[in-house]
């Protein structure tokens, strides 16, 4: 059970400030203003399926990948852990970038973002793939299958996605409650808790680098 434990919690809190769904409610919020409250409430589901959908599957077909393209696991940890450190630090480091995207049609018309944009890239972006292609290899490393933490890791994805449902579909509520000084601060603190998740990452990456050249 400590396993269990131990890899539902790291795999939870690391895409949870990933995904990172109080801050992007109010993103949602802001790409959805135009719609009907049922429609946006519809909407936070299918992004949230749609994102579940997406990691799951990330999750069981990466390492294949991986393994087609002959890329290791250190590999991964390190590039990915790369990757997550800098979408960290720039939401620490710069104003919500939500500008671009309320973007509307030419011709003012309402445009179906529920997959693109508000699924990928913004719920389940690269950062999280990037954190679950980790979580899988990881996993995966001792080459046979490990129920207790796949079944943990699975838990944790949809756990996340569950409390996406919930921030999208209440994010009027969320964004009226915080305003923007309080997102923004929900913002910071899981960015910050993402870099140490990021730096843990990286450094069992280049363990895994090192390990063998100690001991061939």
């Amino acid at each position: 059970m400590n396993q269990f434990y131990s890899t539902f919690i790291f795999g939870f809190v690391s895409l949870f400030a990933m995904v990172n769904p109080i801050g992007m409610s109010a993103v949602f919020m802001a790409m959805t203003k135009e719609y009907s409250k049922a429609k946006r409430h519809q909407t936070a589901y299918l992004v949230a399926l749609y994102g579940c959908i997406l990691l799951i599957a990330t999750f069981f077909i990466g390492p294949y990948v991986l393994h087609f393209f002959g890329i290791s696991l250190a590999s991964i940890q390190v590039a990915g852990g790369m990757l997550v450190f800098y979408a960290a630090w720039n939401m620490l480091d710069t104003k919500p970038k939500n500008s671009h995207l309320e973007k509307k049609s030419p011709n003012n018309e309402e445009v179906d973002n529920t997959f693109f944009p508000l699924t990928m890239p913004l719920t389940a972006g690269a950062g999280a793939i990037a954190v679950t292609l980790a979580l899988a290899a990881k996993l995966s490393n001792n080459h046979s299958f490990n129920l207790i933490g796949f079944s943990a890791t699975l838990l944790a994805i949809t756990l996340v996605f569950i409390t996406v449902s919930i921030c999208y579909r209440h994010s009027d509520l969320i964004f009226n409650r915080l305003g923007h000084t309080g997102t923004r601060m929900v913002s910071s603190l899981t960015a910050f808790i993402l870099l140490a998740i990021s730096v843990t990452v990286i450094w069992d990456g280049i363990l895994g680098f090192i390990t063998p050249l100690l001991h061939p």
